[in-house]
């Protein structure tokens, strides 16, 4: 004979489980026409402002953490970091492996909690599935396209935001730190003309780390957002130039050398871009994207003196095109400048800059 309470018990758990998952579900919902480019929803702003913020505080803590350990032992041990005699001189030979070490953990660390960040954006923003039927495709395709794959490789941006590029970028943050913090050090040392003592040196070692760190946090994060966002901002725009300009033939034929002006190249290893190339193809397929223009002389000429119409086109597409990684570039400015320089652009680089704060700010961008 069955236990009343405890059936009652299992099914108000049930309910409440169901309940749960369909706030969830109502919560997560995301509701993004295809006719617009990709705006944030109130939802998604708050939860990706929570993530932002969890993901610098637990990254400034870990990498505190890691000096208190690095400096305490030295303080409470100092017997054990004496100098090692080798045949370059005399070295702190293990402070200089407990060091590695730490830098080691800490690493490991920071690429765990970006990745989960990251991730959590993605899940937030229902990112693949509803917005990258062959997310899996193009990740093939970028790795393909990249020139060096190198999960260590040091760089100083992490665009484009993949899973081998993450682990480069931060390790250049820590080198950047290091280097930073000795300077730092050296420079009050050389000021105050006495050795920096130890709580000042912990001291300055957070603060360097503290904001190094949620500058390397904020981009990578920047970056997973503008991947949510592209490809849906991506096709409403192509498909909005292809109905206006898709039987045009001065448009198509210059197409190819307005996407090289932006410096896109035809075989992307960024995800916007990627993305971007794949759409221009597909929708203008009778052109081969990406080929090269007889002259960037002769491209601006030839962009002075096509109809107002079809050059208003090509201006908007260029300005979509610098401005889709959410980040404008010294090459992307300099090109602006010479299609102003041209009269070929009527929008000022301010604008254009606004633009990309906008985007970036996940208010869509609109072009």
């Amino acid at each position: 004979m069955s236990d009343s309470t405890d059936s009652t018990g299992d099914f108000d758990q049930t309910t409440t489980g169901r309940t749960t998952l369909r706030y969830l579900a109502r919560a997560m919902h995301t509701d993004h026409p295809s006719d617009e480019p990709f705006v944030l929803n109130e939802t998604e702003r708050q939860a990706i402002f929570r993530i932002k913020g969890a993901t610098m505080l637990v990254a400034s803590v870990l990498s505190m953490v890691a000096i208190w350990v690095f400096y305490l032992p030295h303080v409470l041990w100092a017997k054990w970091f004496a100098e090692t005699h080798t045949a370059f001189g005399d070295w702190p030979l293990i402070s200089i492996l407990f060091a590695v070490l730490v830098l080691y953990l800490l690493l490991h660390a920071l690429i765990l909690l970006h990745t989960g960040a990251v991730r959590l954006i993605e899940m937030t923003c229902q990112f693949p599935r509803f917005h990258d039927s062959a997310y899996a495709r193009h990740m093939n395709q970028l790795a393909e396209n990249a020139n060096q794959r190198g999960s260590f490789r040091l760089r100083l941006t992490p665009r484009p935001l993949l899973p081998w590029t993450l682990s480069g970028f931060l390790l250049t943050v820590l080198l950047l730190i290091l280097v930073s913090n000795g300077m730092l050090q050296l420079a009050i040392r050389f000021w105050g003309g006495e050795a920096v003592s130890p709580v000042t040196a912990v001291l300055i070692s957070s603060l360097v780390t503290v904001g190094w760190i949620c500058w390397a946090t904020f981009r990578i994060l920047k970056h997973a957002q503008i991947r949510v966002m592209a490809p849906l901002t991506i096709r409403q725009f192509i498909n909005e130039l292809a109905e206006e300009f898709g039987r045009e033939p001065t448009f198509r034929q210059l197409l190819p050398g307005v996407l090289q002006q932006a410096a896109v190249s035809p075989k992307p290893d960024n995800y916007p871009h990627l993305i971007l190339v794949e759409a221009i193809s597909n929708r203008f397929s009778s052109e081969p994207v990406g080929a090269a223009p007889a002259g960037n002389n002769l491209l601006l000429q030839q962009l002075a003196n096509c109809p107002n119409t079809v050059r208003h086109g090509l201006e908007r597409f260029f300005i979509f095109s610098i401005l889709i990684d959410g980040h404008l570039s010294s090459l992307e400015r300099k090109r602006l400048l010479e299609l102003q320089n041209a009269h070929v652009l009527t929008v000022s680089e301010a604008d254009v800059k606004a633009m990309c704060r906008n985007f970036v700010k996940g208010d869509g961008l609109w072009v």
